[in-house]
């Protein structure tokens, strides 16, 4: 091997491994990034959702929403429901992410949000509208 293969292979090698890590540190913030930008996306979603109790704030009333049929009639009931598939709905968002990081914050959360619209969960009605992973994630709550 002359000096000059040498060297050119020496220079490969080494661009070689500079791109490698470029890609890894690439790949690395890409994720911090993802985890960080997810987090302010459910935090101002999740915010919208208490702007909308603040104007009911019946719907957070843990009696009132364990016995929603009863406790809500016409519009009220309808809102309710609308807003208790609102927070099921960006729950199992959060649970999609299937984000480690994220559910530290946020498994809280859906706990909260579990015990507070459980009867509207398991009505018959609405089991459909969420993927058995996410219905089976709730069922271990």
């Amino acid at each position: 091997m002359t000096t000059i293969e040498f060297w050119s292979l020496l220079v490969d090698s080494v661009a070689t491994l500079l791109a490698a890590v470029a890609i890894l540190l690439y790949v690395i913030f890409w994720f911090r990034d993802k985890t960080t930008n997810s987090y302010d996306v459910f935090d101002s979603t999740y915010m919208e959702l208490l702007k909308i109790a603040m104007d009911n704030p019946s719907f957070r009333n843990f009696e009132l929403t364990q016995q929603y049929e009863m406790a809500f009639s016409g519009d009220q009931k309808i809102k309710y429901e609308l807003y208790a598939f609102m927070c099921w709905n960006f729950c199992e968002t959060v649970f999609d992410k299937q984000d480690k990081e994220l559910m530290k914050t946020w498994a809280v959360i859906i706990q909260s949000e579990s015990q507070l619209h459980a009867k509207w969960f398991e009505k018959l009605e609405n089991y459909d509208k969420f993927k058995p992973s996410f219905r089976k994630y709730v069922a271990k709550l």
